[in-house]
Parts: structure tokens; sequence; C-alpha cells
């Protein structure tokens, strides 16, 4: 993500969030999120948590989808209305037809009294901000993404009242690439997730056993998008030293699939795993992602870029110790052997020795696992999330904090 150091001082930054509630509205907001909404990914999960956390304090929530499919009817199954609007960008030789669908936008936003809208990320933004400008409706545009600074312009061309970045490392790795945006009213605000029940070692048995895994030797799981940025290539040769070290005492699971190449990339990696001589478990696009988490012993999450990295804060909260590669916002994650541990990325011997040093050690397992639930507890749960959110619609439309109060 190239170099970390602050070039520009945080706007609104929260390095600690309550997770007690504090920062709803004075009055229920109507929030209206927008996404292209390819597949069923990390931000695609997390728009749905966060208006999972801002329906559970009183606030109303509705889609605006650039793409039937999946992501509709996931979010229509949770209870959200959903509509389709096919996410459109300016270009002169569609004048026309831009202009008539910012028109056909203002009239939904008016009929619907919207308070909020709140772009899922940059690209789901232009068209909806336009259509926005010059009414009393707050704009917020989430970040979670890296481009470069020209796409970074492109996109953010309308503006928006206020920014808002899933970590640190992605708000100034995208504020050292577009001046406009360093000049923008701007905040990090980590993801959040629910907390699932505090599970024993008699239901992790009970889960390997259902999933058909061994339990007579720690599990260690991948669990995201197959593709070469993820750094399952680094995990198989890791896997492989170990093995012709004779040390690969566990059990390799990859859950997840090349979703946006069709599983290419995912067959790609299979057939190197069997040039390496090892036999991970390919099992494919899961959508019981937290069953599997609650049989594995230990998470990997071998990114070469992560701007928040949902599969961190997923394994974090199931009490897993996770082994992370020091990139992008993954250490604003891992507290680094308190816990989990942190490793260069790309490395895969210094990954293996982490795989090892886990493996080994169960009751390092078990201490590491334990601190990050409590981190995950504090920092990154639902609760907190919705509220910070909410905190920072209150600032960008100008309500002051002395109103703010959960709503009825």
């Amino acid at each position: 993500m190239g170099s970390l150091n602050a070039q520009f001082e945080p706007h609104g930054v929260l390095p600690f969030v309550s997770a007690k509630p504090q920062a709803a509205a004075a009055r229920p907001l109507k929030v209206c999120i927008t996404s292209r909404a390819p597949y069923i990914g990390g931000a695609e999960l997390a728009a749905e948590r966060l208006a999972i956390g801002l329906r559970q304090q009183g606030h109303e929530v509705f889609f605006l989808l650039g793409k039937k499919g999946e992501v509709m009817e996931r979010y229509e199954a949770a209870g959200f209305r959903c509509h389709y609007f096919p996410v459109m960008y300016t270009s002169k030789r569609r004048f026309w037809t831009h202009y008539a669908a910012r028109t056909s936008l203002r009239r939904m936003f008016k009929r619907e009294g919207v308070d909020v809208l709140h772009a899922n990320d940059l690209p789901s933004s232009q068209i909806f901000f336009d259509a926005a400008r010059g009414t009393k409706i707050t704009r917020i545009c989430h970040h979670r993404f890296l481009y470069d600074g020209p796409a970074i312009d492109w996109f953010n061309k309308y503006g928006a009242e206020k920014h808002i970045f899933v970590s640190n490392a992605l708000m100034n790795e995208l504020c050292s690439r577009s001046a406009k945006l360093a000049r923008s009213e701007r905040a990090v605000v980590y993801d959040g997730l629910p907390m699932p029940v505090k599970a024993l070692e008699t239901d992790r048995v009970i889960a390997k056993v259902e999933l058909g895994l061994s339990t007579d030797q720690p599990v260690v799981l991948f669990a995201g998008q197959i593709i070469e940025r993820k750094g399952v290539a680094e995990l198989l040769q890791a896997w492989a030293q170990l093995k012709q070290a004779g040390r690969s005492e566990g059990e390799l699971v990859i859950v997840g699939d090349d979703l946006a190449g069709g599983g290419a990339y995912r067959e790609q990696m299979q057939r190197l795993a069997h040039l390496l001589d090892i036999s991970p478990r390919f099992v494919g696009f899961q959508k019981n992602v937290d069953r599997w988490l609650a049989a594995a012993d230990i998470a990997v999450v071998p990114s070469h870029v992560e701007p928040l990295g949902n599969a961190t804060l997923e394994a974090m909260s199931h009490g897993l110790p996770v082994i992370g590669a020091n990139v992008g916002g993954i250490p604003e994650m891992i507290m680094h052997e308190e816990t989990g541990l942190l490793t260069p990325a790309k490395n895969a011997t210094a990954l293996a020795g982490a795989i090892d040093c886990l493996l080994q050690n169960a009751e390092l397992r078990r201490s590491l696992g334990a601190a990050g639930r409590i981190r995950c507890e504090t920092l990154f749960s639902l609760e907190a999330h919705a509220s910070s959110m909410l905190h920072q619609y209150a600032l960008a439309s100008g309500v002051g904090q002395s109103t703010l109060r959960k709503a009825a």
C-alpha cells in the first residue's frame, strides 16, 4: 500500500470506540445505502452489517443496488427494501441519459424523505451524490479500496459532506494520492460485526466433526476471496515448507473462491498445491463461514494489500489467534504477540515460522485468541460501529453532539 507514514493529520480518527450506544440521532433517520453490489464480498457484508446496526438503533435503511442478484436477495432476506438502479458515470456523450437518471433519483430521494445518502464505496457515489447536490441530504462516502489519484478525483467530482475510511492506513494512502480528498472532512470508522457466542473447546470439536475435519490436530483456516492479492500462493508455499521440514502437524483448510474470475485463480492455486506436494482442503465458497471459523484453531490472513479486512475481524470475534500480513489496516486490528502475529507480506518463510509457532503451542493459541476476542468486543462490535457512524452522520449534517441520543 506504499508508505504508511501519515502525511496528513487524521480528521476525526476514532482510536477507541466504546461499545455502549452513544451516537444516535435525536430522531430516527432514513438512510439510503448505495452499492454496485457485484457479488457478496467483504464490502457487501460490511454494508449489510451497518444496515442491521442502524436498524437495531431505531433507524430506517433501504438500499439502491447497481445489480440484481445474490446481494439483493440477501439484503431482502434480511428484511431490507432494495431498489435496482444501475450505477452510472458522467459522460458527455450520454448527457441526457445521465440527466434523466439524476432527475429520477432526485424524485426518489424527495419521495422517500432521505436524510443520509451513504455510498458503500467510492465508485458507488458519483451519480447518487450528483442527484443529492443542493438538497438537505447528508452525503457520506465510504472508502474501502485503493485507487490512483485521477480515479479518486473523477469518482469524487461531486464531493461529499463526509468521507469515511475503514482504516488510518487507507485514509493516509488515499489522501496522499488526492489533494482534494486530503482537504475534505473525513474520519476513520472501523467496520463492525455481531459477536458470536463464546465457544468452548467442546463446541470446536463438535464443529470439526460436523464439517468432517480432523479432531486430532489443529485446523489452520484461510477464509476469503481466492485472488492473488489475498496471498493464498504464499500460504501454500509456507505450508510446503512446514511439510518439507517435517513440522506440518495440522490441517490446512481454504474457504472461498475466485468469484469475479469464475474460479480460475482458485483452480490455479489447486494446481500449485499439487506441484508443491501438499493437500490443503479447498472447500469453495461457503455460506456458513461462521461454522468453519468455529471449527478452526488458527486463522491466517496473508494479504498483499488490505485496507482493513473482514476476515481478520471475523476470526478475532470467534476467539481465534490470527496470523496477518503487516500491511494496510491489518496491524490496526492485530496487536503483535498480544492478539495475534504479524508477518511481512509476500514472505512465505516468515509465514511458515508463525504458523509453526502456533501449531506447536496450544496455550499461546488460547491466550492470543482470548485477547483478540476482547479487543473485538471493545473496538469492532456492531453496536460500536453503528454508534460511531451515527456520530459521523450527525457531525456531517451539523447536528450538535448535545442533541445525540438513541432513537426511540
